[in-house]
């Protein structure tokens, strides 16, 4: 409809009164652009997304919303799931207007702008928040990766890998002789994060007093900025 009209409905003979529809201007969304700002633990750089929408990012991110109307408009607000809202900022210069939310869970997001005649109307589509979860770190070794057999008075060679989505921050490695109290060696501990990390460490069985018939038990673990 892109002007003002008159309409009625008649059936059987039988007339509506006649009614009048008003055209008016509403705002609507004509761009978003999202910045994504991500939990410090991840060491990434804050994201930038022209002309975005629906939204894929870790729990704990801040997004960060510029919303540029198709006309001028006093405010508006970022609804969430039609529960809770966000009050968009005042109007820039350029007319734009800014808001930001954490994401906790999923859900969807909608913005609504503040029409000529003081009505909030929807102004977007409803978007949808996907959370995205950190993974664990997964750790092995690639030696001697199995249980294996060696004199009282041979060197043990382990060699450890560890990998992480967004980094991984610690390996240890521990060990025990008989089931006895363990041992914890530090094989990395960085002062940044690495999405993968090899490390080794040489058992010397000699100095552990060994006889024929003791067993050294051996495990890895990964730890990341999470």
């Amino acid at each position: 409809v892109a002007e003002p009209l008159q309409y009625f409905v008649e059936a059987e003979g039988v007339r509506s009164p006649v009614y009048t529809l008003t055209v008016v201007d509403v705002p609507y969304v004509e761009r978003l652009d999202l910045e994504f700002v991500f939990p410090a633990y991840t060491g990434l750089e804050p994201q930038k997304i022209e002309d975005g929408g629906d939204i894929a990012v870790l729990r704990g991110t801040e997004v960060r919303l510029r919303v540029i109307p198709t006309m001028k408009t006093p405010g508006g607000r970022v609804s969430v799931d039609d529960k809770a809202s966000v009050d968009l900022s005042a109007p820039a210069a350029d007319g734009s207007l800014m808001a930001s939310f954490k994401v906790e869970a999923d859900g969807f997001y909608r913005i609504d702008l503040v029409a000529p005649n003081g009505e909030r109307v929807i102004a977007s589509p409803q978007y949808t928040i996907d959370v995205l979860n950190d993974q664990t770190p997964t750790v092995a070794f690639n030696k001697p990766g199995r249980d294996t057999q060696a004199s009282p008075v041979e060197e043990v060679f382990a060699e450890v890998r560890a990998e992480d989505d967004f980094g991984v921050k610690q390996v240890q490695m521990f060990y025990s002789v008989n089931g006895g109290e363990e041992k914890t060696i530090n094989l990395f501990g960085g002062a940044r994060a690495l999405p993968e990390v090899s490390a080794s460490h040489t058992l010397y069985l000699e100095e552990m007093g060994l006889k024929p018939g003791d067993f050294v038990s051996y495990y890895a673990k990964a730890m990341d900025n999470d």
